[in-house]
C-alpha cells in the first residue's frame, strides 16, 4: 500500500514543488509580456491550460523516477505519459480556439473571393499625358503592391500576377477574382490634362464585379515624377481603410440569418452617421436626434433576431457617443453611460469573448472614471482598473489605444507608449490610426522625447490635416526645451486647433491651447506675454469640470517660479480629481514627477497640499 515513506522515498513532494515553483516563474513571464501587449491575451490561457495539465505529468516521471540511482521506464508509465500528453494538447488547442476573437470563426468560412483582404492590384490605365502618364500610371500600380503587401492581415497578388491583366480587355472582374483568388480588385486610371494630374481610384467587389468605394487625387503636373510615393502612400492609406470597412461589412452579414435584421443594422449606420454632418455644424440636438433614431432601428433589429449580439454592442456604442455630445457639460452622462453599460453587459451575457463589448464595458467604465461619475473612492478605483482588465482582454487596436490613455494616468508612461506603438502596427486597416498617432505623440511628450514627439506629431499632420488634435500636438511641442519656438507658427496653429475642434469641444480647447501657448511663450522668454495669455484662457468649471486647464496651467507657471499659482491650481485640480492624489504621492516618492512639473519635487508646499508633511 501507498505511504509516506514511499512518497519521501521517491521525492514526490520535493519534486512536485520543484515543478509549480518554476511553472510559475515562466507563467509570470508570459503574464508580464501578455500585459505589454507583446502576446496575445490567450497565450497565457493556453501556458495555464499545459501547467496544469504538466501537473499530472509531474507526478508520473517523479514516482517512476524520483527515488535515487538508476530506473528504467515501464510500459505502464509510458501509456500515462501519453494519455496525459493526448489530453495536454486537445486541452490548450480547445482553451486557445475559445480565447480567440469569434469573428475569427466567420472569417475561415470565406472563400478566397469572398474576402476582402486578398487583394490584386491591377495595372493603372491612362487618360492623356503620352508616356508621362504612362511611366506614371505604371510605378503608381507597382508602389501600391509594395506598400500593401508590407500589411501583414493582408494577401496581395505579386507584379507577376498582376501583369497577367495589364494590357486591355479584360475579363470580367468576377473572372479575374477567380483566377486570382482575390476578393478585392483595385483600379484605376491617371489623367493628364494642363498642368494638373489625376488619380481616380477603384475598388471592386470581386465576386460579384460591383464598385464598393472610390476617390480621386490631383496634384501639378510639374511633380509629376515626385508624386509617385506620396500618391502610393495617400492611395494605400485609403485602401486600407476601405478595405476594413469592407471586412466588417463580410463579417457581419456572417453573424445573423436575418435579412430584416442586416438591412436594419445598414440603416442605422446611416442613420448614425448622419451625427458628424451635425455636430460640423454645431446642431447637437439634431445630432442627438439622429443617434436616438438609429437605437430605435437597432432595437428593431434586436427584434428580428435575439441572439445576434452585434446590434446590443451598436447601442451600447450610441449611448456612449450621446454621452460625448455635450462635451464637457456632465448633464446626462450618468444617464447615457449608466445605459450604455447595461448594453455592454447583455451583449457579454450573450458572447463574453466578444471583443467589441469588452472594449465597449471598458470605454464606458473608464469615462465615468475621467468624469468623476463614481463618488464612492473605492468603487472608482475599482472602474479604473476593471476598465484596464476589459481593454486587455479585447485586444483591439482601439481597445490598445484607450489603455494607452489609461496607462499614462497610471503613471506608466512606457507601458502607455508600447500599447499605442503595439496599436497602431495591429491597425492594419487603419480604422483609428489619427487616435493611435495622437496616443503615441501624447505619450512621448509626457515622456520627455522631443524627437519622437515631433516624429508623431508630423506624421499625424500629414496623415489628418484637419484633425484638431495635431494642431494641438505642435502646440504641444513648442513647449518643449529641445523645440525652438516659433511663435507666428503657434498662434497659427492655436488658431486651427480651435477651428477644428467639434463645436462641443471649442470652448475648452480654446483653453487648454492657451496654455500650451504660454508654455511656448516662456520657452520664447517672453514671461510677460505668457502670464497674460494664462489668464485669458482660464475656465470655470461649467466649461472645464476635470480642471485640466488648471493643471496644465501650472506648467508653464512653474517654470516662472509663481509658486503661489501654483499650489492653488494645483489645488483646483487635485480637488476635481481626488484620485491622482496617490499617483502624484507615488510619482515624488519614486522621483519621477514629470520632466514639466520636475520643479514640483522639492517643493514643500506641494507636498502640504498631498498630505506629506
Amino acid at each position: 500500500p501507498l505511504d509516506f515513506k514511499d512518497l519521501r522515498e521517491r521525492r514526490v513532494l520535493q519534486f512536485l514543488v520543484t515543478y509549480v515553483a518554476v511553472g510559475w516563474i515562466a507563467l509570470e513571464a508570459v503574464g508580464l509580456l501578455v500585459e505589454q501587449a507583446v502576446l496575445p491575451g490567450w497565450i497565457f490561457r493556453v501556458a495555464f491550460t499545459l501547467f496544469l495539465c504538466g501537473i499530472p505529468g509531474a507526478l508520473i516521471v517523479t514516482w517512476f523516477h524520483g527515488a535515487r540511482g538508476a530506473q528504467v521506464a515501464p510500459p505502464i508509465e509510458k501509456w500515462l505519459l501519453g494519455v496525459v500528453g493526448v489530453f495536454a494538447v486537445g486541452a490548450s488547442i480547445w482553451v486557445g480556439r475559445a480565447s480567440m476573437e469569434p469573428a475569427a470563426d466567420a472569417l475561415v468560412e470565406l472563400t478566397e473571393t469572398e474576402d476582402p483582404r486578398r487583394v490584386a492590384v491591377l495595372y493603372f490605365g491612362t487618360q492623356g499625358g503620352g508616356e508621362d502618364a504612362e511611366f506614371l500610371a505604371a510605378g503608381l500600380t507597382e508602389s501600391l503592391i509594395d506598400e500593401l503587401s508590407t500589411v501583414d492581415s493582408l494577401s496581395v497578388v505579386s507584379r507577376n500576377g498582376s501583369q497577367l491583366y495589364r494590357d486591355p480587355p479584360r475579363p470580367a472582374p468576377d473572372s479575374i477574382g477567380r483566377a486570382l483568388e482575390v476578393g478585392t480588385l483595385v483600379d484605376g486610371t491617371v489623367a493628364v490634362a494642363g498642368d494638373r494630374v489625376r488619380v481616380t481610384v477603384n475598388m471592386i467587389n470581386a465576386e460579384d464585379g460591383t464598385q464598393f468605394e472610390n476617390t480621386r487625387f490631383e496634384r501639378p503636373r510639374q511633380e509629376i515624377f515626385d508624386l509617385q510615393d506620396t500618391l502610393s502612400l495617400q492611395v494605400a492609406d485609403f485602401l486600407r481603410q476601405r478595405i476594413g470597412t469592407e471586412l466588417d461589412r463580410v463579417v457581419l452579414r456572417r453573424g445573423t440569418d436575418s435579412q430584416e435584421a442586416w438591412e436594419l443594422l445598414q440603416r442605422a449606420a446611416v442613420t448614425a452617421d448622419r451625427t458628424s454632418e451635425y455636430m460640423e455644424h454645431g446642431d447637437v440636438e439634431a445630432a442627438s436626434r439622429a443617434l436616438e433614431e438609429a437605437d430605435g432601428i437597432l432595437s428593431e433589429a434586436e427584434a428580428m433576431d435575439p441572439s445576434w449580439v452585434e446590434p446590443v454592442t451598436r447601442r451600447g456604442w450610441l449611448a456612449y457617443r450621446q454621452s460625448r455630445l455635450g462635451g464637457l457639460d456632465r448633464t446626462g452622462y450618468d444617464e447615457w453611460t449608466t445605459i450604455g453599460l447595461g448594453h455592454a453587459d447583455r451583449a457579454l451575457a450573450m458572447a463574453p469573448e466578444d471583443r467589441s463589448a469588452l472594449e465597449l464595458k471598458g470605454t464606458l467604465l473608464y469615462w465615468r472614471y475621467l468624469l468623476n461619475l463614481i463618488p464612492d473612492e473605492l468603487e472608482s478605483d475599482e472602474a479604473f482598473h476593471s476598465a484596464e482588465e476589459f481593454f486587455r482582454a479585447a485586444g483591439t487596436p482601439s481597445a490598445q489605444a484607450s489603455l494607452s490613455h489609461l496607462l499614462l494616468n497610471k503613471g506608466e508612461n512606457e507601458l502607455a507608449y508600447a500599447a499605442a506603438r503595439n496599436s497602431y502596427e495591429a491597425d492594419p486597416f487603419l480604422e483609428n490610426a489619427n487616435l493611435t498617432l495622437w496616443r503615441l505623440a501624447s505619450t512621448q511628450w509626457t515622456l520627455g522625447d522631443e524627437r519622437q514627439t515631433q516624429r508623431w506629431c508630423d506624421e499625424g499632420l500629414r496623415r489628418f490635416p484637419d484633425d484638431y488634435r495635431f494642431h494641438q500636438c505642435q502646440l504641444m511641442l513648442f513647449g518643449m526645451e529641445g523645440v525652438s519656438a516659433d511663435i507666428p507658427g503657434a498662434w497659427e496653429h492655436l488658431r486651427q486647433f480651435v477651428e477644428l475642434s467639434p463645436p462641443q469641444l471649442r470652448d475648452v480647447n480654446e483653453g487648454q491651447g492657451m496654455q500650451y501657448m504660454a508654455m511656448a511663450l516662456v520657452r520664447a522668454e517672453l514671461p510677460d506675454s505668457a502670464r497674460s495669455v494664462m489668464v485669458r484662457g482660464r475656465a470655470s468649471a461649467d466649461v472645464d469640470p476635470t480642471r485640466e486647464i488648471a493643471r496644465l496651467e501650472s506648467i508653464p507657471r512653474s517654470w516662472l517660479g509663481d509658486w503661489n499659482e501654483v499650489t492653488r491650481l494645483m489645488g483646483l485640480y487635485l480637488s476635481a480629481n481626488p484620485l491622482q492624489v496617490d499617483g502624484y504621492r507615488n510619482s515624488l516618492a519614486e522621483n519621477a514627477i514629470p520632466w514639466y512639473h520636475q520643479a514640483l519635487q522639492d517643493r514643500s508646499d506641494f507636498r502640504s497640499l498631498l498630505g506629506l508633511n
